[in-house]
C-alpha cells in the first residue's frame, strides 16, 4: 500500500468481486464458487471482512461496464474510508481492457486501496511496487487481445454455421439439435399434475396416477397448429394451453406456464422449424417486410414440423402484421405511477404455494381505444383472477388511502427511537457520552495533522504531493467522523427520513404529475398486491430502510402495558397482516394508552 498515517478508522474491509462471462447452465455456477473459495481463503487469511459483489448471470463480458451492475455498485465503495483492498480471483474478472485496468490502478492509489489477486500462483503479485504494475499492465494487454480474438473466431463460426444452415443459440422450442448441429424433434416435455403444477420426468414413469404426459415438442405443434387456423390471436392461444396443462420451458430448461410471449416466440420461428438458418433472429424480422412465403427456401429434409403447416403459419402471421406510422415523439404517451411494483394478489399466492418467485405478474399500464387508462394483467397468464384489469382511477383512489393511513405522528420520535434501539440489541449501541468524546478528539487530532503538514509544507519538509495526501487524507478522516453517529442517532435519522418520505408522498400526491407520482412511489415501495376480483390492496411492503418502523409500530401496540392494562393481542400471522395493511376494522382490538394518539390505525 501507498505509505500513509495511522488512521482511527479501521481498515479492513475487502471487497471481493466474482465474475462468469457466461452461465449456460446450473454446472457452469462451478467457477463462481471455485473463484469465492480462493477469496474467502486469502480473506481468512489476512483478517479481511469480505464483502461480496457478485455478476454471475447471463452474459457478463469483461470487455464493458455497462452490463455488470454489481461491478458498478463496487466502484462507487472504493473511496471509502474502511475499505482496505479489492480482492477477485485473478486479473481478467476485473476487466478485458488494457486502459480500464490502467485507470482503475490510478483510481486506487488515490485511496489507498490495494489490489489483490486470490488464485495460488498470483497472489504474490504486489500492485503497489513498479514490476508488480508492469506485470498487471502487461496480463491486461493479452487479456485483452485475448478477448477480441475469441470474439472473432465466434462470429466467424457463426458466419460458418449458417452457411451450412445450421442455427445458432438456443434451439427454438420444441426442438433439439443432433450430433451434426441440426434441429430435430425434442423427446423432453413434463407430467401435468392433478394439482396443477409440473414436474419434470420421463414420458414412461407416470410420478403421480392422473398425471398427463405433456410433450414440448407436441406443444408447439398445437400452438402453430392453433394459429395457422387464424381464429383466435396469441393471447388467447395463451389461455388456452394454460387451462388444458400444456408447459413452456424456460431457458434453464424447466417447465412453466405458457404466457403470450412464448407463443410470440414460437410462431416467429417459424422459418427455423422449416430447415432454414435466416441471417437474422426471429425477434429481428419483421413479419410486414415484404417477401412471398411461397417462395422461400425452405428445406423438406431438415424441417421439423409439416411444410404446409409452416407456411400457413407464415402467411398467418405476415396477413396480421402491419408497420406502424413513426409520428416521432410520442407526446401521448403515459406513466403509470402504480406499474412495475404492482402485484397480482392470485399469481403471489400461487408463487408462495409453490415456491416460485417465477409465477409472480406484475400488473402494468394498458390504454383501451376508447381512452380510458386501466391497470391490467399480464396478458395470457392464467391464475383464477377473474377481472383482467382495474380502471387507473379506482386503484390510484385506493393507493391514495393507503399513503393517507402511513403518516405517522412526529411525536412519537423520541419513543420509537428507544424502542427500535431496544427491540434490536436490548441496551444502547454505544455509550453515548464516550462516544462524543472519542470522536472530538479524533477530529481534533487530524486538525492538528492538517496544520503540522501546512507548516512541513511552508519549511519544504515535504513535497508538493506528500502535502497534498496528508491534507486529503485526514479530510477524509474527519467527514468520517462527522458522518458517524450512535445507533440510537442512526436510528433517529432512518426514522426521521421514513417520516418525511411518508408524509411527502401523501402531500405531494395531488399536485405532481404522472411521472413525479412513479418516483414517489418506487423511492418508498418494494411491492404492493392487489386483488382485481375484490378490488382492493391485500398487501405491501416498503423498501428496507422503512419496512422496519412499519413493523416496529405493530410491536408498540402489541408490547405495552398501559396504566389500564389496555392492550391489543395479536398472534404471529395477524401481526404480519396488520403490519401490512389488511382490514382490521372488524377485529376485536384494544388501543393501549401511551400518551399519544395510534399512529397507524385504519
Amino acid at each position: 500500500m501507498p505509505r500513509k498515517q495511522q488512521s482511527h478508522v479501521e481498515r479492513n474491509i475487502a471487497l471481493c468481486y466474482v465474475r462468469q462471462s457466461f452461465t449456460r447452465n446450473e454446472n457452469d455456477m462451478n467457477s463462481p464458487q471455485r473463484q469465492k473459495a480462493n477469496i474467502e481463503e486469502y480473506c481468512r487469511r489476512n483478517g479481511f471482512v469480505p464483502e461480496w459483489y457478485e455478476d454471475a448471470e447471463g452474459h457478463k463480458s469483461g470487455r464493458y461496464v455497462k452490463n455488470r451492475p454489481a461491478w458498478q455498485d463496487l466502484e462507487k465503495r472504493i473511496s471509502a474510508p474502511e475499505v482496505v483492498a479489492i480482492v477477485t480471483n485473478d486479473q481478467a474478472r476485473l476487466h478485458r481492457r488494457m486502459w480500464r485496468m490502467g485507470y482503475l490502478m490510478d483510481l486506487l492509489d488515490e485511496y489507498g486501496v490495494r489490489l489483490v489477486f486470490a488464485e495460488p500462483g498470483r497472489d504474490t503479485i504486489d500492485s503497489s511496487t513498479p514490476q508488480g504494475r508492469m506485470m498487471i499492465t502487461l496480463m491486461a494487454l493479452n487479456d485483452e487481445a485475448y478477448a477480441t480474438d475469441i470474439s472473432q473466431r465466434a462470429k466467424a463460426s457463426i458466419q460458418h454455421r449458417k452457411r451450412q444452415g445450421k442455427t445458432v443459440g438456443m434451439p427454438p422450442f420444441g426442438t433439439v439439435r443432433n450430433e451434426t448441429g441440426y434441429l430435430v424433434p425434442s423427446q423432453d416435455g413434463a407430467w401435468y399434475m392433478p394439482d396443477g403444477k409440473f414436474r419434470i420426468g420421463n414420458a414412461d414413469q407416470s410420478p403421480q396416477e392422473g398425471a398427463i404426459w405433456r410433450s414440448y415438442y407436441e406443444c408447439a405443434r398445437y400452438v402453430l397448429s392453433l394459429f395457422a387456423e387464424d381464429k383466435i390471436g396469441l393471447e388467447k392461444i395463451a389461455y388456452r394451453l394454460n387451462n388444458e396443462g400444456w408447459p413452456f420451458r424456460d431457458r434453464k430448461g424447466k417447465p412453466r406456464r405458457v404466457n403470450r410471449d412464448d407463443i410470440r416466440r414460437i410462431v416467429a420461428n417459424w422459418q427455423e422449424y422449416a430447415g432454414m438458418a435466416p441471417e437474422r433472429k426471429a425477434k429481428d424480422r419483421p413479419a410486414y417486410e415484404p417477401y412471398n412465403v411461397k417462395e422461400l427456401p425452405l428445406v423438406p429434409e431438415r424441417a421439423v414440423f409439416d411444410l404446409e403447416l409452416l407456411r400457413r403459419v407464415g402467411a398467418v402471421r405476415q396477413q396480421r402484421s402491419f408497420k406502424r406510422l413513426d409520428h416521432g415523439v410520442h407526446r401521448n404517451s403515459r406513466f403509470y405511477p402504480l406499474s412495475v411494483v404492482s402485484y397480482c394478489a392470485h399469481c403471489w399466492k400461487q408463487a408462495t404455494e409453490r415456491d416460485d418467485p417465477g409465477l409472480r405478474t406484475t400488473l402494468t399500464g394498458w390504454t383501451e381505444a376508447t381512452g380510458i387508462t386501466r391497470y391490467r394483467h399480464k396478458p395470457g397468464v392464467t391464475c383464477g383472477t377473474t377481472n383482467r384489469s382495474i380502471t387507473r382511477a379506482e386503484y390510484e383512489h385506493d393507493f391514495q388511502r393507503l399513503i393517507q393511513l402511513l403518516t405517522i405522528d412526529p411525536s412519537a420520535l423520541p419513543l420509537l427511537t428507544e424502542l427500535a434501539v431496544r427491540s434490536e440489541s436490548g441496551r444502547l449501541a454505544e455509550d453515548e457520552i464516550g462516544f462524543q468524546n472519542q470522536k472530538q478528539e479524533a477530529i481534533a487530532l487530524c486538525k492538528r495533522r492538517i496544520d503540522a503538514a501546512v507548516n512541513l509544507y511552508g519549511e519544504g519538509m515535504i513535497d508538493y504531493e506528500d502535502y497534498t495526501q496528508r491534507v486529503e487524507r485526514n479530510r477524509r478522516e474527519i467527514a468520517h467522523w462527522e458522518a458517524r453517529t450512535t445507533e440510537t442517532q442512526r436510528l433517529g435519522l432512518e426514522l426521521e427520513t421514513c417520516m418525511k418520505a411518508v408524509n411527502e408522498i401523501s402531500r405531494l400526491w395531488d399536485i405532481s404529475n404522472d411521472e413525479e407520482r412513479q418516483g414517489l412511489v418506487r423511492s418508498l415501495f418494494e411491492y404492493i398486491i392487489y386483488d382485481l376480483d375484490k378490488h382492493r390492496i391485500v398487501d405491501f411492503r416498503l423498501h428496507p430502510w422503512a419496512d422496519r418502523f412499519i413493523k416496529l409500530r405493530v410491536s408498540l401496540y402489541s408490547d405495552g402495558d398501559g396504566p389500564e392494562g389496555q392492550v391489543v393481542r395479536f398472534d404471529d400471522e395477524e401481526k404480519q397482516k396488520y403490519s401490512c395493511l389488511n382490514d382490521v376494522q372488524g377485529m376485536n382490538t384494544e388501543v393501549p394508552h401511551r400518551g399519544f394518539e395510534p399512529l397507524f390505525w385504519p
